[in-house]
């Protein structure tokens, strides 16, 4: 038996699901048909990235039931029945007395007629469940050797898409919380500054030439010196023996004769697992452009009420955040160097960082939208 045997290329058709998620429901039935199952039910859940289930032959009222109650009771869930990733296992606790007397058997897997299960682990992290389950039928407990080894055969690349379908899932969802952004401009920048992605108001600093622009597809600035800053903090991103939080910086961006500058604050995105999957330049950094004389203020407030920041504090870190240092913060705020600093290592403190820079990453990270 091969994978293409019911027609068309199986193989091909679940990295097709990873592109047109609709597709799984498909996907599912063609490997309930080919291994004579009964139902099968495909679960991918990550943090951060929502959940996609595919079913086919499942009622689907027991199916929200299972979603809502009885995946608390499901053994699969459990340590001693946890599945590898890539595993094939044939789930003979459904044949123990003690499951037959469950409520989870009772009012949930009977009513479907199941009489056994063949599970392939997909994924199984602190932040991630994911697994393909057929249920069998009376007459068809035992899987047939060819059936199973096309379930052995299929195991690796049902895997694969669902990393793949995770790490997409997880993409969509920062850029649509990147594009949302308000107040400020965004930009996603690779180790030499070409520009991945842009949100709205970035896109129309570009256009308006406002400090920034576009130069053979990097994201360039006024004046070379600036330019040549702005690259190093973005290559600093991608160098593979930083520290956590040892790099980040502000740069001024002119706006020409009596305008205020705009302030860039540059920061490293954590090594992401793109390049492992697909042959693109990896993020590595995020460049937040604001303007001091607009301010942040709704965004300071809700990331101070998340901290717990008093009054003083707040003040504090909108300094911060508007580029100003220890000295010209406690000028403006009529305080001592000394008791600026003490608010600043308070604020450190509050919110898990040990520098500024972390703590400017750690600002616009938390008042993102869907942050």
């Amino acid at each position: 038996m091969t994978a293409s045997h019911g027609g068309g290329d199986l193989i091909a058709a679940i990295y097709d699901s990873v592109i047109d998620p609709s597709r799984w429901d498909e996907v599912v039935k063609r490997i309930v048909e080919v291994t004579k199952s009964f139902s099968g039910n495909l679960l991918l859940q990550q943090a951060g990235a929502g959940s996609l289930t595919a079913l086919y032959n499942v009622d689907p009222v027991l199916a929200e039931a299972y979603a809502q109650t009885y995946h608390k009771n499901d053994p699969l869930r459990t340590p001693a029945w946890s599945l590898a990733p890539g595993e094939v296992r044939v789930c003979t606790y459904t044949q123990t007395d003690s499951f037959r007397a469950s409520a989870y058997f009772d009012e949930f897997v009977r009513p479907q007629g199941w009489a056994n299960l063949v599970a392939t682990g997909l994924a199984r992290t602190p932040d991630s469940f994911a697994l393909l389950a057929l249920t069998r039928s009376p007459d068809a407990v035992w899987v047939e050797p060819a059936e199973w080894r096309l379930l052995e055969a299929l195991a690796p690349h049902l895997q694969r898409a669902a990393a793949i379908h995770g790490l997409l899932a997880r993409t969509r969802a920062t850029a649509k919380s990147l594009a949302a952004a308000t107040g400020f401009a965004v930009f996603v920048l690779s180790g030499n500054c070409r520009v991945l992605f842009a949100n709205p108001k970035a896109e129309d600093l570009v256009r308006r030439q406002t400090g920034l622009r576009y130069e053979c597809g990097q994201l360039a600035a006024a004046t070379p010196a600036l330019t040549q800053r702005l690259h190093a903090l973005a290559g600093a991103g991608s160098w593979s023996g930083r520290a956590k939080g040892d790099i980040g910086g502000t740069i001024e961006l002119s706006r020409g004769e009596n305008c205020p500058p705009l302030l860039a604050h540059v920061t490293p995105l954590a090594a992401s697992r793109a390049a492992a999957v697909f042959d693109i330049d990896r993020p590595a950094a995020a460049v937040f452009v604001v303007d001091p004389a607009a301010g942040l203020d709704a965004q300071i407030e809700r990331f101070a009420a998340r901290f717990g920041l008093t009054l003083a504090e707040t003040r504090v870190l909108a300094e911060i955040v508007g580029g100003n240092g220890l000295l010209a913060a406690a000028a403006k705020l009529k305080i001592t160097e000394a008791t600026a600093r003490s608010h600043t290592n308070h604020i450190l403190a509050k919110t898990g960082t040990t520098r500024q820079t972390e703590l400017i990453r750690r600002f616009f990270e938390t008042v993102l939208p869907g942050a």
